[in-house]
Protein backbone atom coordinates (compact mmCIF):
# COMPACT_ATOMS: atom_id res chain seq x y z
CA UNK A 1 0.00 0.00 0.00
CA UNK A 2 1.40 3.34 -1.09
CA UNK A 3 -0.22 6.64 -0.21
CA UNK A 4 0.64 10.33 -0.59
CA UNK A 5 -0.26 13.32 1.52
CA UNK A 6 -3.27 15.34 0.34
CA UNK A 7 -2.58 17.85 -2.45
CA UNK A 8 -3.68 20.63 -0.08
CA UNK A 9 -0.74 19.87 2.19
CA UNK A 10 1.64 20.21 -0.76
CA UNK A 11 0.09 23.52 -1.78
CA UNK A 12 0.37 24.81 1.78
CA UNK A 13 4.02 23.78 1.84
CA UNK A 14 4.82 25.58 -1.41
CA UNK A 15 2.92 28.69 -0.32
CA UNK A 16 4.76 28.79 2.99
CA UNK A 17 8.10 28.40 1.28
CA UNK A 18 7.47 31.23 -1.14
CA UNK A 19 5.54 33.65 1.09
CA UNK A 20 6.65 32.93 4.65
CA UNK A 21 6.30 36.21 6.56
CA UNK A 22 8.90 35.66 9.23
CA UNK A 23 12.54 36.36 8.38
CA UNK A 24 15.10 36.97 11.09
CA UNK A 25 18.69 36.22 11.98
CA UNK A 26 19.14 32.55 12.82
CA UNK A 27 20.28 31.61 16.29
CA UNK A 28 21.48 28.36 17.83
CA UNK A 29 18.77 25.73 17.54
CA UNK A 30 17.12 24.48 20.74
CA UNK A 31 16.79 20.82 21.64
CA UNK A 32 14.45 18.90 19.33
CA UNK A 33 15.67 20.34 16.04
CA UNK A 34 17.24 18.20 13.33
CA UNK A 35 19.64 19.00 10.51
CA UNK A 36 22.83 21.05 10.66
CA UNK A 37 24.12 24.67 10.76
CA UNK A 38 23.23 25.15 7.07
CA UNK A 39 19.65 23.88 7.24
CA UNK A 40 17.84 22.94 10.43
CA UNK A 41 14.27 21.71 10.69
CA UNK A 42 11.82 20.87 13.42
CA UNK A 43 9.53 17.97 12.55
CA UNK A 44 6.90 17.27 15.18
CA UNK A 45 4.65 14.22 14.95
CA UNK A 46 1.81 13.93 17.43
CA UNK A 47 3.48 16.68 19.44
CA UNK A 48 6.88 14.92 19.67
CA UNK A 49 10.00 16.00 17.82
CA UNK A 50 11.51 13.51 15.38
CA UNK A 51 14.89 14.24 16.99
CA UNK A 52 13.54 12.87 20.29
CA UNK A 53 12.04 9.69 18.82
CA UNK A 54 13.88 6.40 18.34
CA UNK A 55 13.37 2.70 19.08
CA UNK A 56 13.68 3.36 22.79
CA UNK A 57 11.27 6.31 22.63
CA UNK A 58 8.53 5.57 20.11
CA UNK A 59 5.66 7.99 19.59
CA UNK A 60 2.35 6.43 20.71
CA UNK A 61 -0.39 6.66 18.10
CA UNK A 62 -4.17 6.51 18.49
CA UNK A 63 -5.57 5.38 15.15
CA UNK A 64 -9.05 6.61 16.03
CA UNK A 65 -7.81 10.20 15.43
CA UNK A 66 -5.75 11.80 12.65
CA UNK A 67 -2.00 12.07 13.26
CA UNK A 68 -0.90 15.72 13.80
CA UNK A 69 2.29 16.76 11.99
CA UNK A 70 4.11 20.09 11.70
CA UNK A 71 7.34 21.26 10.09
CA UNK A 72 9.53 24.35 10.54
CA UNK A 73 12.85 25.26 8.94
CA UNK A 74 15.71 27.57 9.92
CA UNK A 75 18.25 28.44 7.21
CA UNK A 76 21.76 29.23 8.43
CA UNK A 77 23.51 29.71 5.06
CA UNK A 78 22.45 30.94 1.65
CA UNK A 79 21.23 27.83 -0.15
CA UNK A 80 18.70 26.27 -2.50
CA UNK A 81 16.37 23.51 -1.32
CA UNK A 82 15.93 21.20 -4.29
CA UNK A 83 13.46 18.70 -2.86
CA UNK A 84 11.97 17.12 0.21
CA UNK A 85 10.82 13.57 0.88
CA UNK A 86 8.45 12.30 3.55
CA UNK A 87 8.01 8.55 3.98
CA UNK A 88 6.37 6.19 6.44
CA UNK A 89 7.01 2.45 6.27
CA UNK A 90 5.50 -0.60 7.94
CA UNK A 91 7.65 -3.74 7.69
CA UNK A 92 9.67 -1.94 5.01
CA UNK A 93 6.54 -1.42 2.88
CA UNK A 94 5.72 2.25 2.12
CA UNK A 95 2.51 3.49 3.70
CA UNK A 96 3.27 7.09 2.65
CA UNK A 97 5.88 8.10 0.09
CA UNK A 98 5.52 11.81 -0.64
CA UNK A 99 8.29 13.66 -2.58
CA UNK A 100 8.28 17.48 -2.71
CA UNK A 101 10.09 18.94 -5.76
CA UNK A 102 11.06 22.52 -4.80
CA UNK A 103 14.11 24.18 -6.38
CA UNK A 104 13.65 27.34 -4.27
CA UNK A 105 16.58 29.55 -3.03
CA UNK A 106 16.60 30.75 0.60
CA UNK A 107 18.77 33.42 2.26
CA UNK A 108 20.67 32.92 5.48
CA UNK A 109 18.49 33.62 8.53
CA UNK A 110 15.23 32.54 6.89
CA UNK A 111 12.74 30.74 9.14
CA UNK A 112 9.26 29.53 8.34
CA UNK A 113 6.51 27.22 9.47
CA UNK A 114 5.98 25.05 6.41
CA UNK A 115 3.37 22.56 7.46
CA UNK A 116 0.76 22.24 10.17
CA UNK A 117 -1.74 19.51 9.36
CA UNK A 118 -2.64 15.90 10.02
CA UNK A 119 -2.50 12.47 8.41
CA UNK A 120 -5.45 10.02 8.49
CA UNK A 121 -3.18 7.14 9.44
CA UNK A 122 -6.02 4.99 10.77
CA UNK A 123 -7.80 5.16 7.42
CA UNK A 124 -4.58 4.33 5.56
CA UNK A 125 -3.86 1.26 7.67
CA UNK A 126 -7.23 -0.19 8.40
CA UNK A 127 -10.19 2.10 7.89
CA UNK A 128 -12.65 3.42 10.42
CA UNK A 129 -10.01 3.82 13.09
CA UNK A 130 -9.67 0.04 13.43
CA UNK A 131 -6.26 -1.02 12.17
CA UNK A 132 -5.32 -4.43 10.95
CA UNK A 133 -1.75 -3.59 11.90
CA UNK A 134 0.04 -3.16 15.19
CA UNK A 135 3.65 -2.71 16.09
CA UNK A 136 5.98 -0.02 14.78
CA UNK A 137 6.11 2.35 11.81
CA UNK A 138 9.28 4.16 10.75
CA UNK A 139 8.93 7.64 9.32
CA UNK A 140 11.63 9.73 7.64
CA UNK A 141 11.87 13.34 6.42
CA UNK A 142 14.71 14.43 4.14
CA UNK A 143 15.73 17.72 2.52
CA UNK A 144 18.13 17.80 -0.43
CA UNK A 145 19.88 21.16 -0.89
CA UNK A 146 23.00 22.88 -2.23
CA UNK A 147 24.89 25.87 -0.84
CA UNK A 148 25.15 29.08 -2.84
CA UNK A 149 28.94 28.76 -2.66
CA UNK A 150 28.87 25.20 -4.13
CA UNK A 151 25.72 25.01 -6.28
CA UNK A 152 26.74 21.79 -8.03
CA UNK A 153 27.19 19.80 -4.81
CA UNK A 154 24.05 18.45 -3.20
CA UNK A 155 23.81 17.75 0.53
CA UNK A 156 21.01 16.25 2.60
CA UNK A 157 19.63 16.64 6.10
CA UNK A 158 17.38 13.93 7.42
CA UNK A 159 15.83 12.51 10.55
CA UNK A 160 13.52 9.64 11.39
CA UNK A 161 10.88 8.87 13.98
CA UNK A 162 9.20 5.73 15.28
CA UNK A 163 5.44 5.37 15.75
CA UNK A 164 4.07 2.79 18.14
CA UNK A 165 0.67 1.48 17.08
CA UNK A 166 -1.26 -0.18 19.87
CA UNK A 167 0.24 -1.50 23.12
CA UNK A 168 3.78 -2.85 23.46
CA UNK A 169 5.17 -5.73 25.50
CA UNK A 170 2.92 -8.37 27.06
CA UNK A 171 -0.15 -6.15 26.57
CA UNK A 172 0.38 -6.31 22.79
CA UNK A 173 -0.44 -10.02 22.83
CA UNK A 174 -4.04 -9.12 23.59
CA UNK A 175 -4.43 -7.02 20.43
CA UNK A 176 -5.90 -8.40 17.20
CA UNK A 177 -2.49 -8.76 15.60
CA UNK A 178 -1.07 -10.17 18.83
CA UNK A 179 -3.79 -12.81 19.09
CA UNK A 180 -3.29 -13.83 15.45
CA UNK A 181 0.48 -14.04 15.94
CA UNK A 182 0.15 -16.04 19.15
CA UNK A 183 -2.39 -18.33 17.49
CA UNK A 184 -0.13 -19.13 14.55
CA UNK A 185 2.86 -19.59 16.85
CA UNK A 186 1.05 -21.96 19.22
CA UNK A 187 -0.29 -24.01 16.30
CA UNK A 188 3.17 -24.18 14.74
CA UNK A 189 4.78 -25.29 18.02
CA UNK A 190 2.04 -27.85 18.66
CA UNK A 191 2.32 -29.17 15.10
CA UNK A 192 6.10 -29.36 15.36
CA UNK A 193 5.95 -31.33 18.63
CA UNK A 194 3.42 -33.76 17.17
CA UNK A 195 5.52 -34.12 14.03
CA UNK A 196 8.69 -34.86 15.99
CA UNK A 197 6.79 -37.44 18.03
CA UNK A 198 5.53 -39.00 14.80
CA UNK A 199 9.07 -38.99 13.43
CA UNK A 200 10.26 -40.76 16.56
CA UNK A 201 7.64 -43.48 16.11
CA UNK A 202 8.67 -43.81 12.48
CA UNK A 203 12.36 -44.18 13.39
CA UNK A 204 11.54 -46.82 16.02
CA UNK A 205 9.33 -48.65 13.51
CA UNK A 206 12.12 -48.61 10.91
CA UNK A 207 14.59 -49.97 13.46
CA UNK A 208 12.18 -52.80 14.26
CA UNK A 209 11.71 -53.57 10.57
CA UNK A 210 15.45 -53.70 9.95
CA UNK A 211 15.83 -56.27 12.73
CA UNK A 212 13.06 -58.40 11.23
CA UNK A 213 9.55 -58.84 12.63
CA UNK A 214 6.34 -60.76 12.06
CA UNK A 215 4.25 -57.82 13.28
CA UNK A 216 4.54 -54.61 11.28
CA UNK A 217 4.39 -51.35 13.29
CA UNK A 218 1.56 -48.91 12.54
CA UNK A 219 3.91 -46.45 10.78
CA UNK A 220 4.92 -48.91 8.03
CA UNK A 221 3.64 -47.91 4.58
CA UNK A 222 2.04 -50.63 2.48
CA UNK A 223 2.05 -50.46 -1.31
CA UNK A 224 0.39 -52.57 -3.96
CA UNK A 225 1.61 -53.09 -7.47
CA UNK A 226 -0.69 -52.24 -10.40
CA UNK A 227 -3.20 -54.95 -11.11
CA UNK A 228 -2.59 -56.83 -14.35
CA UNK A 229 -5.37 -57.20 -16.89
CA UNK A 230 -7.39 -60.36 -16.29
CA UNK A 231 -5.67 -61.01 -12.97
CA UNK A 232 -7.98 -62.53 -10.38
CA UNK A 233 -7.28 -63.38 -6.77
CA UNK A 234 -9.18 -66.21 -5.16
CA UNK A 235 -10.49 -65.09 -1.76
CA UNK A 236 -10.40 -68.59 -0.33
CA UNK A 237 -6.86 -69.15 -1.57
CA UNK A 238 -5.76 -65.81 -0.16
CA UNK A 239 -7.30 -66.56 3.26
CA UNK A 240 -5.72 -70.01 3.30
CA UNK A 241 -2.24 -68.70 2.46
CA UNK A 242 -2.50 -66.00 5.13
CA UNK A 243 -3.63 -68.58 7.72
CA UNK A 244 -0.70 -70.82 6.81
CA UNK A 245 1.58 -67.86 7.61
CA UNK A 246 0.54 -68.12 11.27
CA UNK A 247 -2.22 -65.48 11.28
CA UNK A 248 -5.31 -66.37 13.37
CA UNK A 249 -8.29 -67.46 11.27
CA UNK A 250 -10.55 -64.56 12.34
CA UNK A 251 -7.79 -62.15 11.23
CA UNK A 252 -6.96 -64.06 8.03
CA UNK A 253 -10.58 -63.68 6.92
CA UNK A 254 -9.90 -59.95 6.64
CA UNK A 255 -7.30 -60.50 3.89
CA UNK A 256 -9.67 -59.96 0.90
CA UNK A 257 -10.94 -56.76 2.49
CA UNK A 258 -7.32 -55.67 3.01
CA UNK A 259 -6.82 -55.93 -0.76
CA UNK A 260 -9.67 -53.46 -1.20
CA UNK A 261 -8.20 -51.02 1.35
CA UNK A 262 -4.71 -51.07 -0.18
CA UNK A 263 -5.62 -50.33 -3.77
CA UNK A 264 -3.14 -50.60 -6.67
CA UNK A 265 -0.57 -47.75 -6.71
CA UNK A 266 -1.75 -46.58 -3.27
CA UNK A 267 0.24 -46.02 -0.06
CA UNK A 268 -1.54 -47.03 3.14
CA UNK A 269 0.00 -47.06 6.65
CA UNK A 270 -0.52 -50.26 8.64
CA UNK A 271 -2.30 -48.24 11.33
CA UNK A 272 -4.86 -47.00 8.78
CA UNK A 273 -5.34 -50.55 7.48
CA UNK A 274 -6.00 -51.81 11.01
CA UNK A 275 -8.65 -49.12 11.58
CA UNK A 276 -10.34 -49.84 8.24
CA UNK A 277 -10.52 -53.55 9.06
CA UNK A 278 -11.46 -52.89 12.71
CA UNK A 279 -8.50 -54.90 13.93
CA UNK A 280 -6.30 -54.41 16.97
CA UNK A 281 -2.88 -52.91 16.28
CA UNK A 282 -0.98 -56.19 16.61
CA UNK A 283 -3.53 -58.15 14.57
CA UNK A 284 -3.38 -55.59 11.79
CA UNK A 285 0.42 -55.71 11.95
CA UNK A 286 0.41 -59.51 11.68
CA UNK A 287 -1.92 -59.45 8.68
CA UNK A 288 0.17 -56.77 6.94
CA UNK A 289 3.41 -58.69 7.56
CA UNK A 290 1.96 -61.97 6.27
CA UNK A 291 0.49 -60.44 3.12
CA UNK A 292 3.75 -58.57 2.43
CA UNK A 293 5.88 -61.69 2.80
CA UNK A 294 3.58 -63.62 0.47
CA UNK A 295 3.90 -60.86 -2.15
CA UNK A 296 0.45 -59.25 -2.02
CA UNK A 297 1.91 -56.00 -0.66
CA UNK A 298 5.29 -54.29 -0.63
CA UNK A 299 6.88 -51.92 1.85
CA UNK A 300 10.01 -49.82 1.63
CA UNK A 301 9.27 -46.87 3.90
CA UNK A 302 7.55 -45.73 7.07
CA UNK A 303 5.25 -42.75 7.60
CA UNK A 304 7.21 -39.59 8.42
CA UNK A 305 5.73 -36.04 8.58
CA UNK A 306 8.38 -34.35 6.44
CA UNK A 307 6.02 -31.67 5.09
CA UNK A 308 4.58 -30.92 8.54
CA UNK A 309 8.05 -30.34 9.99
CA UNK A 310 8.99 -28.06 7.09
CA UNK A 311 5.78 -26.04 7.36
CA UNK A 312 6.09 -25.73 11.15
CA UNK A 313 9.66 -24.46 10.85
CA UNK A 314 8.60 -21.98 8.16
CA UNK A 315 5.72 -20.67 10.29
CA UNK A 316 7.78 -20.33 13.47
CA UNK A 317 10.67 -18.52 11.81
CA UNK A 318 8.26 -16.29 9.89
CA UNK A 319 6.43 -15.35 13.10
CA UNK A 320 9.68 -14.45 14.90
CA UNK A 321 9.79 -10.84 13.72
CA UNK A 322 6.10 -10.33 14.43
CA UNK A 323 6.65 -11.39 18.03
CA UNK A 324 9.77 -9.24 18.42
CA UNK A 325 8.00 -6.24 16.92
CA UNK A 326 5.02 -6.61 19.25
CA UNK A 327 7.12 -7.21 22.36
CA UNK A 328 10.06 -4.83 21.92
CA UNK A 329 9.14 -2.41 19.11
CA UNK A 330 11.60 -3.70 16.52
CA UNK A 331 11.27 -2.37 12.96
CA UNK A 332 11.96 -5.29 10.62
CA UNK A 333 11.38 -5.13 6.88
CA UNK A 334 9.67 -7.72 4.71
CA UNK A 335 13.15 -8.77 3.58
CA UNK A 336 14.05 -9.65 7.18
CA UNK A 337 10.87 -11.70 7.52
CA UNK A 338 11.52 -13.46 4.21
CA UNK A 339 15.12 -14.29 5.09
CA UNK A 340 14.17 -15.68 8.50
CA UNK A 341 11.33 -17.71 6.97
CA UNK A 342 13.66 -19.10 4.29
CA UNK A 343 16.29 -19.96 6.91
CA UNK A 344 13.68 -21.67 9.10
CA UNK A 345 12.41 -23.65 6.13
CA UNK A 346 15.92 -24.73 5.15
CA UNK A 347 16.79 -25.85 8.69
CA UNK A 348 13.51 -27.72 9.19
CA UNK A 349 13.83 -29.47 5.81
CA UNK A 350 17.40 -30.50 6.67
CA UNK A 351 16.25 -31.90 10.01
CA UNK A 352 13.32 -33.62 8.30
CA UNK A 353 15.52 -35.33 5.71
CA UNK A 354 17.98 -36.38 8.41
CA UNK A 355 15.17 -38.04 10.37
CA UNK A 356 13.84 -39.49 7.14
CA UNK A 357 17.23 -41.10 6.60
CA UNK A 358 17.10 -42.59 10.09
CA UNK A 359 13.65 -43.98 9.27
CA UNK A 360 14.77 -45.87 6.15
CA UNK A 361 13.42 -49.41 5.64
CA UNK A 362 14.76 -52.24 3.44
CA UNK A 363 12.29 -53.16 0.65
CA UNK A 364 10.10 -56.18 1.37
CA UNK A 365 7.42 -58.01 -0.64
CA UNK A 366 6.52 -58.58 -4.30
CA UNK A 367 7.77 -62.09 -4.93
Amino acid sequence: MRKTLPHLAFLLLMTALLWAPMIHVSTAQPTGWSGNDDLAFLLEVNGTSAADSDLSNPIPVDLSADLPISLEIDVGTNLTIHSGLFTMEYMGIPVINNPFPLGVPFPSGYTASLLNGSIPLGALLGGGGISLFSGTIRGTFTFTYSLESTPTVNDTVSDFFILQIGPQGAAALGSVTGLITVGFTVMAVFSLLLSLDEFQRGILAARKMRKGTDVFPSAVILRRKPKKAGEKVSKDDLIQRVSQAGVPDEVAKKAPRAMDVVKPKSKVPVGKLSKALKLKRDDGGKLAAAMTKMGAFQTKSVKVPLKKVAFSGLTLSGAYWSIVQLMSGAIPTWVDVLLYAAAGLAVSVFIGYLMNYLARVPPMGYD
